[in-house]
């Protein structure tokens, strides 16, 4: 399995496990940590893997920034829009996650 693959499926099963938790309900320390390493991991690798030839530190560094940056501005865009569900939110931001992470175990096979 390449780099890419794997790592597209290890960040998809985070962003299901995610999901999953806010659907079924979880709280306390997992559910935190499972959060927490989603919002800096998954939405901005997702995105940061469709740009290449980058070394893997400097598309980490760039998934980290870009899911801290995406996060803020879904939680200002609550703000601002009176709309503050940060569960939902979660779950919608791990939903749309799934789709590049899904494209990206797609495009590695190939």
């Amino acid at each position: 399995m390449t780099y890419l693959r794997t790592t597209a499926s290890v960040l998809l099963v985070i962003a299901a496990c995610t999901a999953l938790s806010v659907v079924i309900g979880v709280t306390g320390p997992w559910r935190l940590v499972l959060t927490v390493l989603f919002a800096l991991t998954v939405p901005g690798w997702a995105v940061a893997a469709y740009v290449r030839p980058w070394s893997q530190s400097f598309q980490w560094t760039v998934a980290v920034a870009v899911s801290l940056s995406l996060s803020i501005l879904l939680s200002q865009a609550m703000l601002t829009l009176g709309y503050w569900h940060p569960e939902a939110a979660l779950l919608g931001f791990a939903l749309v996650s799934m789709a590049p992470l899904g494209h990206h175990l797609v495009r590695g096979a190939q």
